[in-house]
């Protein structure tokens, strides 16, 4: 009986034990899992099952969703009284947001190329922010920037399957997404026997190509879904070509490996794809690190078509004496090497066309032989009357000191554009401060006016430094949040890495733009209105920009989309609601002004008709009468009051009550009553549009 005993508590120590370090979730997991607060969520009838699962499966949706700082679960809930920053990122974000929204609203109306254009706009605007999504441990702009991502590739998707004719502009990674999710194209018997005639022209390939029934449905979709975008990309290729040819030559590479950056980014240094990869040669941070891509907050050497090029040269020189096989050594820069390697592995295979891979890497060879194929004798394949661009040429000239591309463009004669597209690295309008030797390309023949000017032009310093002490609790991230700036940026101008830790009482320097402004000056402000839009300016809150505007700032985030986490910053376009009927109107406010006044309440009176009728806030209505948030108020009490009844805004309390009918929508109602779902929803408290039903009251204002 005892050794039974023993045995059952043996058992329990280990199966229990075990059972119990198993299901407990990691509390960052349990935190993310519940998070449905995100501004960039994809609305509901754009999400499906297939959609999820194929994310999931490019996409490490689990790092996305569980690497979230737990400084961001700690942010102060009073958001409404923090003061807006001159923040870069969070404003480009929201641009790069409102791209993504019009693209959904342009997959609704089934204006296809109309989506295709803000998604890549939106793209665009991602690829060129400083922000590092590669961290164990991410910011909140981190974690913004990729459930945005996340979100326009899920849309974007049914944008691409729904085009019948891919837009010259398109990406190429959208391209071969595009490829990846129909079914291949058929070739009838004509087309099939006009493409065997071509190949079997003597064209001399210094790699492997063949043609296949994989590679002609390439072939053919080039010719014909993507044919202006590969058009382009042909126009485009004239330009780099050279540049590739001598690197490869020099590095004893077969020169016919050009036409992967055909593949990878349409010869297209700016293109930036949906694996967050970057440049001519689609290099991801990590994989650039190896190969000596560096990136500060200045400079992102991805970019850069000639230190890209040579960094492609060795990582497809690594991965070809690993793998034996130019097919291989392309599948594995597309897909990863280890992903080659586990499949070699598994399928007990090197042969690739035999193996089964990522449908996008499994499309991947076959499309860079067809590119090849065709680059070689365009006219025979149909592509007449490209209009190639000229060589990429220029002088170089070395520089010691921080400057400005506006002084340098100046005192040669050109133009800041001219300066950038010479310069793609270059992430500000400045070249990198204590950089010694800096290789500047300037255009071609205006060497000699860059250096009889050099003496003379300033020293430029886009940024000024504030020393920081750091504070019990505080991370680098929210450190970076206050000041506006991107965690990058205090990790290399403190020289540490994102995995140092920061000691309370240590000092940090923080780059903060010199065109920045914290002021918090108690002075007359006025607030004006283009229409019934508010352009936020530096030292607002969403506080007194409600204020101002008669409105609460509950209200106001309602309208704009903004929970208790956003943030406002300078130069944000905020709807107010009120009477949008155009043209400029100025609003007055002391922000010294502390007058108060009484109320009496009366019967049917709420705080919130109370906070409106004086310009102020439910909140503020709270503090200055010691009630909690469930204290109720009620007739005959006398409330103490902020601001004196008339804070700027004309208010028009008058409203009509709507009784929702069988079949009635929201926009059906906000366009009877010439108003917006926004006003409607902020006014009703709705937060999901598709649950009203008939029978329910809708208030209606009419002013």
């Amino acid at each position: 009986m005892k050794k039974n005993y023993l045995f059952a508590i043996l058992i329990f120590l280990i199966f229990g034990m075990g059972n119990f370090s198993c299901t407990q979730p990691d509390m960052k997991k349990a935190v993310a899992a519940s998070d449905e607060s995100t501004v960039y969520a994809v609305p509901a009838e754009n999400k499906s099952e297939d959609t999820t699962s194929y994310i999931e499966e490019d996409f490490e949706l689990d790092r996305l969703n569980t690497m979230i700082d737990d400084s961001y679960d700690n942010i102060d809930s009073t958001e409404d009284m923090t003061v807006a920053v001159d923040d870069y990122i969070y404003r480009e974000l929201s641009i790069a947001r409102e791209y993504y929204m019009m693209g959904i609203a342009a997959n609704k109306e089934t204006a296809w190329e109309e989506a295709e254009y803000y998604f890549e706009k939106s793209l665009s605007i991602l690829g060129n922010l400083d922000i590092d999504t590669e961290s164990d441990s991410l910011g909140p702009e981190a974690i913004k920037y990729n459930r945005l991502l996340v979100d326009i590739i899920a849309n974007y998707r049914s944008t691409l399957l729904s085009l019948g004719h891919l837009p010259s502009d398109i990406s190429a990674d959208a391209l071969m997404a595009r490829f990846s999710d129909v079914n291949h194209l058929k070739i009838d018997s004509t087309e099939l026997k006009r493409l065997e005639s071509l190949t079997q022209e003597q064209i001399a390939y210094n790699v492997p190509v063949i043609l296949n029934e994989r590679v002609k449905s390439c072939i053919l979709y080039y010719q014909t879904v993507a044919r202006d975008a590969f058009a382009r990309y042909l126009s485009r290729s004239t330009k780099f070509i050279p540049m590739i040819d001598s690197i490869f030559t020099e590095m004893d590479m077969p020169t016919d490996l050009k036409y992967l950056a055909l593949v990878e980014s349409g010869f297209n240094p700016k293109a930036y794809s949906w694996a967050r990869a970057m440049g001519l040669w689609q290099f991801i941070a990590s994989t650039g690190r190896i190969y000596k891509l560096n990136r500060s907050w200045w400079y992102d050497e991805r970019k850069d078509p000639v230190k890209s090029t040579i960094a492609a040269a060795e990582f497809l020189r690594d991965l070809y004496n690993e793998f034996g096989s130019w097919e291989l050594a392309m599948a594995a820069y597309n897909g990863g090497p280890g992903r080659v390697r586990k499949v070699i592995r598994k399928q007990k295979t090197t042969d690739f066309w035999k193996m089964k891979l990522k449908k996008q890497t499994m499309d991947y060879v076959p499309f860079f032989m067809a590119a090849t194929m065709i680059s070689k004798n365009p006219e025979k394949f149909g592509f007449t009357d490209i209009d190639y661009h000229p060589r990429w040429d220029y002088d170089v000239v070395s520089i010691n000191k921080c400057l400005d591309l506006k002084t340098v463009a100046r005192e040669i004669g050109c133009s800041v554009k001219d300066l950038q597209a010479l310069n793609p690295e270059l992430l500000r309008q400045f070249t990198p401060p204590n950089a010694k030797n800096y290789r500047l390309r300037i255009p071609k023949g205006s060497q000699k006016k860059f250096l009889a000017a050099y003496e003379k032009m300033p020293s430029s310093k886009e940024t000024s430094f504030v020393k920081h002490k750091i504070s019990r609790g505080e991370t680098v991230s929210t450190i970076a949040r206050k000041y506006g700036v991107s965690q990058y940026a205090i990790f290399e101008a403190n020289n540490i890495h994102r995995r140092s830790k920061i000691y309370a009482g240590k000092h940090l320097v923080i780059p903060v733009p010199n065109d920045r402004s914290y002021s918090s000056s108690k002075r007359q402000r006025n607030y004006e209105l283009e229409g019934d839009v508010y352009i936020v300016r530096s030292g607002d809150t969403v506080w007194d920009i409600a204020r101002a505007f008669g409105k609460t700032p509950d209200q106001i985030r309602h309208l704009n989309n903004l929970d208790r986490r956003a943030r406002i910053y300078v130069g944000q376009r905020l709807q107010i609601g009120l009477d949008s009927s155009g043209g400029s109107r100025t609003y007055a406010q002391s922000e010294s002004s502390n007058k108060t006044t009484k109320h009496k309440v009366r019967k049917g009176d709420t705080l919130w008709d109370i906070a409106r009728r004086y310009g102020t806030s439910t909140t503020s209505l709270r503090r200055l009468n010691g009630l909690g948030a469930s204290s109720r108020i009620y007739p005959g009490q006398v409330l103490v009051v902020s601001g004196t009844g008339n804070s700027g805004a004309v208010m028009d309390n008058s409203y009509q009550v709507y009784t929702v009918r069988k079949g009635d929508t929201l926009w059906e109602i906000a366009s009877l009553y010439k108003t917006t779902v926004a006003r409607l929803k902020a006014w009703n408290d709705v937060t999901n549009p598709h649950r009203i039903k008939a029978g329910d009251k809708l208030i209606i204002y009419t002013n």
